[in-house]
């Protein structure tokens, strides 16, 4: 099960659609699932697989939906909005991460916003600069690791990632297995934008 999000141009270009994308098992073409969003960008599928999360770029609103045995999405709603962001400011929700309690790390302009599963605001990381993605890894997973526009930040924390295979990283411009084995079969992603 492999979902994308297409965020679009910079800035926004008013009455393009932009998109969230379902690629099947064994398909070679991805479906639009979505095109309702102004500018979808981070994407991430709940621990029990039942429901993809997706934050937009521009909008405070980080959405949810029910993923359906075929790939669809249905009952979109709010999982959560992007706190301490003026009106008007772009909520800079790009890059996600799950930690094994379900709750939601999520970039922003003010840093990483965490969300427990209910979508009830927990608090924020700042964050020196423009936060861009988000993972846990190292030792026991418990490490986040934070890319931003000028670095890359890390923290040890109390909690720690899934139990699951999250998201691929790149080596040499192949998308590479948490096991660090190249998977040659696999489109190359911006792997901000893809949840497995």
């Amino acid at each position: 099960m492999l979902f994308r999000s297409d965020p679009g141009p910079r800035p926004v270009v008013p009455g393009r659609k932009v998109h969230v994308y379902y690629l099947a098992p064994g398909a070679k073409n991805a479906v639009i699932v979505d095109d309702r969003m102004v500018r979808p960008n981070g994407l991430t599928i709940s621990l029990d697989g039942k429901t993809l999360i997706v934050c937009d770029t521009v909008d405070h609103t980080i959405w949810q939906y029910d993923i359906q045995a075929d790939g669809r999405l249905a009952n979109r709603r709010a999982y959560a909005r992007m706190q301490n962001i003026a009106a008007g400011e772009d909520s800079g929700g790009d890059g996600l991460a799950i930690d094994r309690e379900g709750r939601l790390f999520v970039t922003s302009v003010t840093g990483i916003q965490i969300f427990d599963p209910a979508g009830n605001y927990l608090g924020n990381i700042p964050v020196p600069r423009k936060s861009t993605n988000v993972a846990f890894s190292g030792p026991g997973k418990s490490v986040l690791y934070i890319t931003a526009r000028e670095g890359v930040y890390k923290i040890q924390t109390l909690t720690r990632g899934p139990e699951r295979l999250g998201k691929r990283t790149r080596r040499d411009g192949i998308i590479v297995s948490p096991s660090g084995a190249a998977d040659r079969k696999s489109t190359r992603l911006n792997s901000s934008h893809v949840a497995l």
